[in-house]
């Protein structure tokens, strides 16, 4: 409908907002080549008719791909390009211009692995929907920060719950919301609102939102369940699917998890050749994939005995999430380093690393990942210093 909508447009016309959400129909569908190709030509067709607007909405558009396809500097250019185009859009009054620079800074902390500030900008990016008068919620965006962020669980799954009925059928907020309820213990109703979407999502052909389900999602959801094994099998197939859709950044971050589902399950040459893809796949500055390559081959490596690296790499992860909002994801970095140093036969060190860890997940509300955190402590209260 929407290539219907833009093929009935003159060679002189441009309608922004129907070509955005022709982008961005074309790349959830999986069609990300296409989707870029179409941003593309809208920034040369709005230069052409000397709309500079329209041309840096179609280039920032490009953007938000470019840190998904080839991530490597895309974040830092496109925060340069949104900067310099909001002063323009402001001196409009556009607010469909303003709602996509939000949206797109809400990539740019997502990349920084600053959940806190995907919060802000997409809520911002909401209020410029609404005054452009657009249905647009956002909730599966402004669910993400505050789901990897400070907010605790509890608070998370209030909101959630407090929105539009029919914003609670979008694929990441049911996932999410299932992956939170897991971290709260209740295993089974995660498993059911996953598979319930996994084929929903299968029936409708919705590849790209199934592949970040199944990689992800489907993955931490087992993880809490202490299925090791089931969490390889939904990382596996959902990062197939990210490498056929050509998604280089969700890959590198999703074969970290991967990595790390595989060294739980055992596999340890396996979790090291997907920790070491991940690295090579990820951004220098995609803040979660690089912690997350660094905590999987950490452990690997503190496995076989190469002490001295391991824990250089263990400690490089916990160091980047220091730095960021990712709360969870610190919080696994600091359990990730206790086990390496406990390997060692550190008991003390891996004792602050632990109780940084359990402190992290309290404040977040996490009572599976706690509760595994006072088990290890328990542990190496036994063990001799």
């Amino acid at each position: 409908m929407l290539e219907r909508a833009a093929a009935l447009l003159s060679e002189s016309e441009l309608d922004v907002a129907i070509e955005v959400d022709l982008v961005e129909a074309l790349f959830w569908n999986g069609e990300a080549d296409a989707a870029l190709a179409r941003a593309q030509s809208l920034a040369e067709r709005a230069h052409e008719l000397g709309d500079r607007a329209a041309e840096l909405s179609a280039r920032i558009e490009s953007g938000l791909i470019l840190t998904l396809r080839e991530p490597e500097g895309a974040t830092d250019r496109l925060a340069a390009l949104v900067a310099a185009s909001i002063p323009l859009f402001e001196a409009r009054s556009d607010n469909f211009t303003l709602y996509r620079a939000y949206r797109a800074l809400g990539q740019v902390a997502n990349m920084r692995g600053q959940p806190d500030t995907i919060t802000k900008e997409h809520d911002r990016a909401y209020e410029f929907a609404q005054r452009a008068g657009l249905p647009h919620q956002l909730v599966g965006w402004r669910s993400m920060g505050r789901f990897y962020g400070s907010t605790p669980l509890d608070e998370y799954l209030a909101w959630v719950d407090g929105q539009d009925s029919n914003e609670l059928r979008n694929p990441w907020v049911r996932a999410r919301r299932a992956a939170a309820v897991a971290m709260l213990g209740r295993i089974e109703e995660a498993r059911t609102a996953l598979t319930e979407l996994r084929n929903e999502l299968a029936e409708r052909g919705a590849l790209v939102a199934l592949a970040s389900v199944n990689a992800e999602l489907s993955v931490d959801v087992e993880m809490c369940a202490g299925d090791a094994a089931a969490a390889v099998h939904f990382g596996q197939t959902g990062c197939r699917s990210l490498e056929e859709s050509g998604n280089v950044a969700w890959l590198s971050t999703m074969a970290g998890k991967l990595a790390r589902a595989l060294y739980a399950d055992g596999q340890l040459a396996e979790a090291e050749a997907w920790a070491l893809r991940s690295s090579e796949l990820g951004a220098s500055d995609d803040a979660y994939t690089q912690m997350v390559w660094r905590q999987a081959r950490a452990k690997v490596l503190a496995a076989r005995g190469v002490h001295a690296e391991a824990e250089n790499l263990a400690r490089e992860a916990v160091m980047i999430g220091a730095n960021n909002t990712m709360k969870i994801a610190e919080a696994d970095a600091n359990a990730d380093l206790g086990e390496v140093l406990a390997t060692q036969g550190k008991t003390a060190e891996a004792t602050a690393a632990f109780v940084h860890a359990l402190s992290l997940y309290e404040k977040k509300g996490s009572v599976v990942q706690s509760e595994v955190v006072r088990r290890r402590l328990h542990e190496l209260s036994k063990s001799p210093s």
